[in-house]
């Protein structure tokens, strides 16, 4: 489904409810059993920066021509780029603005609605499987491209970007969703809660009514293969920025 917003098109994958199994023993999560009653509509990208700028009016992220790390992406056409140094708070004014120019309701995913798309119906490490070498091919992290030179970089394989690279540049997972692993990590809606999902509820879960962490998912151009993992957590201040922490969005099953 193709939606059109000041000329820019947001093209949306239909997952289908269902059950699936959510967390991973690698990611200190038990796994356990989730339903999702209701389908979503996904974005099928990160939501990139010409987006951003046609919503919010301005361009925040690091990555772009006139941001701190421009020299870095020289040349390149960065409205292509997903958006980042956005806080969890900015995603919540960007779906209200969103939500009125489309007169449909757009948010940010649930954590399980997060990990089910990633997954679109797989129960491997990675939506390709479990193989970590093969990451490279099917996502950004911090391998032997990324000149930062963290301890933790993968120098035996190159996935051809330095930072962030340009949305859909790799192939996209069985439902149509792009970059689910790496490039940028991916603000969800739900606060953070460490044992949450031991006892949370079989159907729907939404996490949390309260805490002081909000969750992000994915992995991202400069994290270590395992954060890249379907099941892995993560979680920031919901007032952090950060240039390799953007999100993407969801709409509700009844907005076709």
């Amino acid at each position: 489904m193709v939606k059109t917003v000041d000329g820019i098109e947001y093209a949306f994958r239909w997952c289908p409810a269902g059950t699936f199994t959510m967390g991973d023993e690698e990611c200190y999560e038990t796994p356990h059993s989730v339903t999702l009653t209701k389908g979503f509509w996904m974005l099928e990208t990160e939501v990139t920066q010409a987006m951003w700028e046609s919503v919010m009016g301005e361009n925040p992220s690091w990555f772009s021509t006139e941001g701190i790390g421009s020299e870095e992406v020289s040349g390149q056409d960065t409205l292509r780029f997903p958006v980042e140094e956005v806080s969890w708070d900015d995603c919540q004014s960007f779906c209200r603005k969103l939500s009125d120019k489309l007169g449909l309701t757009v948010s940010l995913p649930a954590e399980a609605q997060w990990e089910y798309a990633c997954r679109a119906g797989t129960t491997t490490a990675y939506s390709f499987g479990s193989n970590e070498s093969d990451l490279w091919r099917y996502g950004n992290y911090c391998d032997a491209s990324n000149t930062n030179d963290f301890n933790w970089q993968d120098k035996a394989h190159n996935d051809g970007h330095d930072r962030t690279a340009p949305v859909a540049s790799y192939a996209p997972n069985a439902w149509g969703l792009y970059d689910m692993h790496g490039n940028v990590w991916e603000w969800c809606q739900d606060w953070y809660d460490e044992d949450y999902y031991a006892e949370s509820p079989a159907s729907d879960p939404t996490g949390p009514t309260s805490g002081s962490l909000r969750v992000d998912r994915g992995g991202s151009w400069s994290s270590l293969a395992e954060c890249c993992r379907s099941a892995f957590r993560d979680y920031c201040e919901p007032g952090a920025r950060s240039n390799n922490l953007g999100f993407r969005i969801v709409l509700a099953e009844s907005d076709k």
